[in-house]
């Protein structure tokens, strides 16, 4: 596990960067003169660059040295971070963040392919594990750290202790003598015939929508949580906790099964009874606590089996295929946050809010079950 130390710090980089912003946004508002609505739409600069650079940059730099390219999505995103860092008006924020997002979204998905070459070929989901815990631990330790920083100093430390880590990962790699490789690149035809492959969109459709519940609602916990004897900073630390836990122990679930669909189509049914019962035991002491503690196992645990499945119909697409499924995630968080935000100004009650997300779930769970039975048919 030596050969992928780097990868793993470079991951939690990412996820505290991805994550860390949300709690700074007060602290900018007022460095460039902003609210923090609109200062917030930084991270939707990074989401949108994200969304698009991972699949984009995956298929240009397929043919290019693994090492090289890491080394210069890192070099991106310190230069995107020190823009942040610096900026002092919304225009070069804004720039700041969609240069982040660039290099996050060629490193992500390389990282993820490159880890399954280096790894135990007969542990992938371990793996796969061990590279999503790291990003989700980002978001558990990074995040608070990152805040506390901004508290004790200013936030400009915040993002300079991210660019730090960055760069650490940087200088990582280049000294790194371990030869770093991707899966073996295909021809551009294959690439884009894999963009309409059914199987591979039923996959990612899966993801997405599954996304659209878990991590979409997260942006309304705070509505959620109303009624609740415990504090919010108790929930959210519980539910980050909780997804660390998912997603670091998941794949040796999915190594010991061997069948991630089955444990998808289980997480998904897990999920959607959460949200079920979330309402009911919210105003009880302590058990209130539970479900969104499993909520955030629930929910990170998705990504590796689905990682998983992707790798398991095209073993040659691997940064591809990572790429896509990471912009399914985010995809489908960006559409949860608008729908619940229009379900919220209809005039749904907040508390009903988990029923409104189980019953999605219950319509992901049937798609679930009918990709299994076709890729069954298809002897995927």
């Amino acid at each position: 596990m030596k050969r992928l130390f780097f990868l793993v710090l470079g991951m939690f980089t990412m996820g505290s960067s991805a994550f860390m912003i949300a709690g700074l946004l007060p602290e900018i508002g007022k460095t460039i003169g902003q609210s923090i609505s609109i200062t917030g739409q930084g991270i939707t600069a990074f989401s949108l660059t994200y969304l698009i650079s991972a699949p984009v940059f995956s298929m240009m730099f397929s043919n290019r040295s693994a090492k090289q390219t890491l080394k210069v999505a890192l070099f991106v995103f310190i230069l995107g971070n020190v823009l942040t860092l610096f900026a002092e008006n919304l225009l070069l924020f804004i720039i700041g963040r969609v240069i982040t997002g660039l290099g996050a979204g060629i490193f992500n998905p390389l990282v993820v392919s490159i880890a399954i070459e280096l790894g135990d070929p007969g542990k992938k989901g371990k793996t796969l594990s061990l590279i999503w815990g790291a990003n989700s631990a980002g978001v558990v330790f990074g995040v608070p750290l990152g805040v506390y920083i901004s508290q004790q100093f200013a936030w400009q430390y915040s993002i300079g202790f991210v660019a730090a880590f960055a760069f650490i990962v940087l200088l990582g790699f280049s000294i790194q003598r371990t030869e770093i490789k991707a899966s073996t690149p295909s021809s551009k035809s294959e690439r884009f015939r894999l963009l309409f492959d059914k199987n591979v969109l039923a996959v990612i459709g899966v993801t997405c929508f599954t996304c659209l519940v878990g991590t979409g609602l997260y942006s309304y916990i705070s509505l959620i949580h109303s009624g609740s004897p415990h504090a919010l900073p108790t929930i959210l630390l519980l539910w980050g906790f909780g997804g660390f836990i998912g997603s670091s122990f998941i794949g040796s679930v999915v190594d010991k099964t061997q069948n991630p669909q089955g444990v998808m189509a289980s997480l998904i049914a897990g999920l959607a009874l959460t949200f079920v019962i979330l309402p009911y035991l919210i105003e009880i002491p302590y058990v209130g606590l539970v479900p969104f503690f499993v909520w955030g196992v629930m929910g990170w645990a998705t990504v590796t089996p689905q990682q998983y499945v992707l790798f398991e119909l095209h073993e040659k697409q691997k940064a591809l295929l990572s790429a896509l499924n990471s912009s399914a995630i985010g995809l489908g968080a960006s559409m949860g946050t608008a729908l619940w935000a229009m379900v919220i100004a209809s005039g749904v009650d907040q508390k009903n809010l988990p029923f409104c997300g189980a019953a999605v779930l219950g319509v992901v769970f049937l798609g679930q079950i009918l990709l299994m039975q076709r890729l069954k048919r298809k002897g995927a």
